[in-house]
């Protein structure tokens, strides 16, 4: 069961990609003129970087292709790592980060980055995909992303001279320790491959019931 008008499809792929690079935009300051690269440390950016490119590819793949709707994913299994890295972050900031004190362009740029790019980009699955094309080992696939931002963060900081840069609390080997740092990657880790199979079973089910929907109503 999906939405079969590749105009909406379209529209809300090119949505997801403007709500991605004006939350980035300001993260980075691009609209200040202050460009600060260095926000690129930081799994929300990155995340959102990847849903940027990734729908903005998927949108022209549409437009290229002789497709009836939208529900044809280019390259599917990036768009799975691309909706579990975003749902990463939406979670990850709802339950891990605190609050921080900001500017109002900052507040928008953490709304867009944190909630409205991760909403829209698991109802675009929801609502365009073709349902029952993911298999048992998506989910295992799909934490790839995270778990090499993970790896490279630690990289950098046991190279880094001085004082080393965690991007997020919870990784600050210095402050928390390493065992207590492995221990939380790891928890989250099981927690989002159980989501990425929660994922799966809606897949399936989705699928089945699109199918008994099509055998009642052939025409629709």
């Amino acid at each position: 069961m999906r939405i079969r008008s590749k105009a909406l499809s379209l529209i809300w792929k090119f949505a997801i990609v403007l709500c991605a690079f004006v939350g980035i935009g300001l993260q980075i300051g691009i609209f200040s003129g202050e460009l600060r690269l260095s926000s690129f440390r930081y799994f929300t950016n990155l995340s959102n970087l990847l849903c940027m490119f990734y729908f903005l590819a998927d949108a022209v793949y549409i437009l290229s292709g002789r497709l009836n709707d939208g529900s044809k994913s280019w390259c599917l299994p990036l768009k799975g790592i691309t909706m579990m890295g975003i749902t990463v972050t939406w979670l990850v900031s709802f339950f891990l980060l605190g609050n921080f004190t900001m500017g109002a362009s900052m507040r928008v740029s953490i709304l867009l980055v944190h909630t409205i790019v991760p909403i829209l980009t698991i109802l675009d699955w929801l609502l365009f995909g073709e349902k029952g094309r993911f298999n048992r080992t998506s989910p295992l696939l799909w934490t790839i992303f995270p778990l090499m931002y993970f790896l490279i963060v630690m990289l950098l900081a046991l190279v880094s001279p001085g004082d080393p840069f965690y991007p997020y609390p919870f990784m600050n080997v210095a402050a928390q320790g390493l065992v207590r740092v492995l221990v939380t990657v790891a928890v989250i880790t099981v927690f989002f491959i159980a989501l990425g199979y929660l994922f799966v079973l809606a897949d399936r089910l989705l699928a089945k019931a699109g199918k008994r929907f099509q055998q009642s109503f052939p025409s629709a």
